[in-house]
C-alpha cells in the first residue's frame, strides 16, 4: 500500500485531525473500530495509510455529520474499486499539511481483487466486542485473524500458487505485510477463542482451516498445495456469503486483468494499477492554473501540491507555456531561430520576410500546442482529474498590445506588411480565443525585485511589466485566489493547498 511521505519526527504521534474525529465518534456514540491491518496502526494514525473504519449502518447519518464537521470530503474509487457499502473520505490534516483517508465499510466485503464478491456477517460482532487501543477503537484479536485468514485465501490467486510452486522471486503468493499481520495476530489471539468465533458467527464453515492457516505462515509460508486446499475448501464452505454469482465474479476479474493488461491498456488508454488506486472529488475534477512572474515558486509549489496530493487523488501537471514545445513546434522554433539570425548578417529583402513568416509559423504552432493541452485538461477535468496548469493565457492580463502567454505574431516587425502574415494572425487570435479559460487561477504575487533574488531573470524590465500586468489585469469572470509568494515556501504551499481544497 502506498503511503504519503511524512518526516520522522511525526512517526508515531497520531494527526490532530484523526484525534479530533475519533473523539467526536466518541462523543456522539458512533459505532465504529479500524477492523483491519491494526499490526500497523500507527501509520493509519500518522495519515500515512488508510484508516479503514468499519461502521455501524445504523450510525451512518451520525458518522457523515462529524466528517462534514471536520471537512472530511468524499471522493469516488475507480469504478473497478467501488463496491456497495463502502465510500472514500478524505480530510485535510492543517497542522502537517498530510492528507488522511478514511476508507469506510458500512459492511464487511472482502475477496479477490477487484470483485470483493464476499459479504461476511461479522459487523456486529466486530463492532460490539472493539476496545479501545490509543485514541481508536479496534476489534478483538481473534475476530481480525478470522478475517485476514479468510481475507489471504480468498486473494491467492492460481499464479501465486505457481510462483510459490517454482519458487519464483523474492515475494511468495502471501505478500510479506500480510505475513507480519499474521504472525502478530496468532501471538496475540487465543486459538479457543479463534474456533468459538468460527462456530458460532460462521456457522458450518470448517474449524481446522484458520488455523492450519495460522500454522503454516510459521512453517512454510510458500506451501502451495496447502494453500490451494485450504482456499478451496474456504471458497465452498463461503458460498452463501456471495454477492455475485461465480460467472459473474470471474467476467468483472477478467475484463479488470485485461484492461491493464499491455498492449490492450495501451489500445484503451486505460489506467494503470497504481491510477486505479487514486480517487476522484465526488464534486466532479478541476482545473487550476498558477501563474505568477519567474521566481515566484510556480513550479516548485506544483511539484510540492502533486507530492501532496497524488498518494491518494487523481492528479494531472500541464504547462501552458512555450518554453517545453512539442516536438514539430521544436523544429519550427530551431528553423525560425537560424533564419533570423540570417535576416540579421545579410542584406537581401526576402531574408527578412522569410524569417517573419517562419517566426510567425513558429507562433501558430505554440498557439497550437496551447490549445492541445488546454482541451486535454478540460478532458481529464471532466474525468475527475485535478488539473494543474503551470501558466495559463490569461486574456486580461495585457502587455501592451498583447495578453500574458497569448498571441504574438501582430507583434512582428513585418505583418502590417504581409497580408499572409495578417491571416496568420488571426488564425492564431482564433485559436487562443477557443482556449477555456481554467476553473481557478492561483496568482503567486511577488515584486520583481524579490523575484530576482531567488533566480536569475534575464529580462528584468520584461518581469516587472508582467508583474504589473497581472496586478491590474481583468478578473471579470475569473475565480481568483492570491497568494503572497514573498512568505517561505511552506507558508505558500500551504497557502496554495488551502485554496485547492477550498475546490475539491
Amino acid at each position: 500500500m502506498s503511503a504519503q511521505a511524512s518526516s520522522p519526527e511525526a512517526i508515531g504521534r497520531p494527526l490532530a485531525l484523526v484525534v479530533r474525529l475519533l473523539d467526536k465518534l466518541e462523543e456522539r456514540g458512533v459505532r465504529y473500530c479500524h477492523w483491519k491491518s491494526t499490526t500497523t496502526l500507527d501509520l493509519a494514525l500518522t495519515g500515512r495509510t488508510d484508516l479503514d473504519l468499519l461502521v455501524h449502518r445504523s450510525d451512518a447519518v451520525a458518522f457523515d455529520e462529524v466528517t462534514r464537521e471536520l471537512d472530511f470530503k468524499p471522493f469516488v474509487s475507480h469504478e473497478s474499486r467501488r463496491y456497495p457499502g463502502v465510500e472514500d473520505l478524505l480530510g485535510y490534516d492543517q497542522e502537517s499539511g498530510r492528507l488522511v483517508h478514511l476508507h469506510v465499510y458500512y459492511q464487511l466485503l472482502l475477496g479477490q481483487q477487484y470483485v470483493k464478491n464476499h459479504r461476511l456477517p461479522l459487523e456486529d460482532a466486530m463492532l460490539s466486542a472493539s476496545v479501545r487501543r490509543g485514541p481508536i477503537r479496534v476489534p478483538p484479536p481473534e475476530l481480525e485473524v478470522v478475517v485476514l485468514a479468510l481475507r489471504t485465501l480468498l486473494k491467492y490467486r492460481d499464479a501465486d500458487a505457481l510462483k510459490d510452486r517454482l519458487r519464483l522471486g523474492r515475494r511468495g503468493g502471501i505478500p510479506p505485510e500480510t505475513l507480519r499481520e499474521l504472525e502478530d495476530l496468532a501471538a496475540r489471539a487465543d486459538r479457543a477463542a479463534i474456533d468459538e468465533v468460527v462456530r458460532h458467527h460462521l456457522q458450518g464453515f470448517p474449524l481446522d482451516i484458520v488455523p492450519r492457516l495460522l500454522d503454516l505462515v510459521g512453517d512454510d509460508s510458500r506451501n502451495a498445495a496447502l494453500l490451494l486446499e485450504l482456499r478451496a475448501r474456504a471458497v465452498d464452505a463461503l458460498r452463501r456469503y456471495e454477492r455475485l454469482s461465480a460467472w459473474e465474479a470471474r467476467r468483472i476479474y477478467a475484463a479488470a486483468r485485461l484492461s491493464r493488461a499491455w498492449p490492450l491498456r495501451t489500445v484503451i488508454r486505460g489506467l494503470s494499477r497504481r491510477e486505479t488506486r487514486r480517487k476522484s472529488p465526488r464534486v466532479g475534477g478541476v482545473g487550476v492554473a498558477l501563474v505568477g512572474i519567474d521566481g515566484a515558486g510556480k513550479s516548485t509549489v506544483i511539484d510540492a501540491i502533486t507530492e501532496w496530493l497524488a498518494w491518494r487523488v487523481n492528479v494531472a501537471v500541464l504547462y501552458m507555456g512555450s518554453a517545453r514545445p512539442s516536438t514539430t513546434t521544436r523544429g519550427l522554433k530551431l528553423v525560425a531561430r537560424a533564419a533570423r539570425a540570417f535576416g540579421r548578417r545579410v542584406s537581401l529583402p526576402g531574408a527578412r520576410r522569410a524569417a517573419d513568416l517562419l517566426t510567425a509559423i513558429r507562433y501558430l504552432w505554440d498557439a497550437r500546442d496551447r490549445r492541445r493541452r488546454a482541451d486535454e485538461g478540460r478532458r481529464l477535468a471532466g474525468r475527475g482529474v485535478l488539473v494543474l496548469y503551470d501558466r495559463y493565457p490569461l486574456p486580461g492580463a495585457r502587455l501592451g498590445e498583447r495578453s500574458i502567454d497569448g498571441p504574438r505574431i501582430r507583434q512582428l516587425d513585418g505583418t502590417a506588411g504581409s497580408r499572409l502574415l495578417r491571416r496568420l494572425a488571426r488564425l492564431e487570435e482564433r485559436i487562443h480565443r477557443r482556449i477555456a479559460p481554467p476553473d481557478c487561477v492561483i496568482l503567486l504575487r511577488i515584486p520583481p525585485d524579490v523575484a530576482r533574488q531567488r533566480k536569475a531573470i534575464p529580462d528584468p524590465e520584461g518581469a516587472a511589466r508582467k508583474a504589473r500586468a497581472l496586478e491590474t489585469m481583468d478578473r471579470s469572470g475569473l475565480r481568483l485566489v492570491e497568494v503572497d509568494a514573498t512568505q517561505p515556501l511552506d507558508a505558500v504551499v500551504r497557502d496554495v493547498k488551502r485554496a485547492i481544497w477550498g475546490l475539491l
